[in-house]
């Protein structure tokens, strides 16, 4: 059996159950069933429609790679030498706002602070630790040293620490940006 016959016996297996009928055997579901209860009747209706979208577009989960693939941020050496940096100290994703903000092309797509945090982290300019059920990332010893300090702040519920960053440690970001890209 295919992966589309699969998943169309699938949504017929759902739909049974959505209306209280054992796939199985096509005989009612006993009333007092948890398969009875309204909310996995409804859950039941949502994955079979999920399902019937996806057979519509011949087993293709999502929408068409030529509609969901995204072009990542880019530039050019010429661009990030005009980049000057903040005199204050800036949050990551205040500093990837000033990237964008300096390139001028509000039609490119924004660079994401993720690349650059993953990138400090495996170099140890970064380090985790574990708060609670929560990864927090702090500066490690190698991203004092550039320049990267820690601010604690309170938010809304709780107490944080604010990455910021400072000339010169974004004047190092810049200067291995490409590296980072991998450009």
């Amino acid at each position: 059996m295919d992966e589309l016959a699969k998943m169309m016996r699938a949504k017929e297996y759902l739909d049974k159950l959505a209306n209280g009928i054992d796939p199985i055997s096509d005989a009612e579901v006993p009333q007092d069933t948890v398969l009875n209860q309204v909310r996995l009747s409804r859950c039941f209706c949502y994955v079979s429609d999920v399902l019937r979208q996806v057979i519509e577009q011949g087993g293709v989960v999502g929408k068409s790679a030529a509609k969901t693939a995204k072009v990542p941020f880019h530039i050019t050496e010429d661009e990030l030498a005009r980049i000057e940096v903040s005199a204050q100290p800036l949050l990551i994703t205040k500093f990837c706002e000033h990237i964008h903000s300096a390139i001028g092309d509000e039609n490119r797509p924004k660079l994401s602070y993720r690349p650059l945090t993953d990138w400090l982290l495996a170099q140890g300019y970064l380090r985790e630790e574990i708060v609670g059920n929560a990864r927090r990332r702090r500066v490690g010893e190698r991203g004092t040293e550039i320049g990267m300090h820690e601010e604690k702040r309170i938010g809304s519920d709780k107490e944080y620490y604010a990455i910021l960053y400072s000339p010169a440690a974004q004047q190092f970001l810049l200067n291995n940006l490409m590296l980072i890209l991998g450009s």
